[in-house]
């Protein structure tokens, strides 16, 4: 009789997104209300190269849309699916801040 071993690996990831106003608009992929960031310059930050960005916007799989007379939007669900999915793996490993201590000059 065979042995089975399943492996499970959970992982966790937290995206932050500094200067990004949110409000709610109506996404075109979607057809439906969402929760929208407005992009201010041409990426989400230092943290989202921006060649990824591209390849999501490129690809579909980030939803994005432009107003008449506002900047462009992104819809968070879509930004969401997209961090889920394999591609994201390819992120650099955050910059590690530890907190100063007092004892330290």
């Amino acid at each position: 009789m065979a042995k089975t071993t399943r492996i499970t690996i959970e992982t966790e990831s937290l995206l932050v997104v500094h200067r990004a106003k949110t409000i709610v608009a109506w996404c075109p992929v979607c057809c439906v209300d969402v929760d929208a960031i407005t992009l201010e310059g041409n990426g989400l930050g230092e943290d989202l190269p921006s060649t990824l960005l591209a390849e999501w916007l490129a690809t579909g799989k980030l939803h994005s849309w432009s107003p008449e007379g506002c900047p462009a939007q992104i819809c968070l669900a879509s930004l969401l699916q997209c961090f889920e999915s394999g591609s994201a793996r390819r992120l650099p490993d955050p910059i590690r801040t530890f907190p100063k201590t007092g004892g330290e000059k």
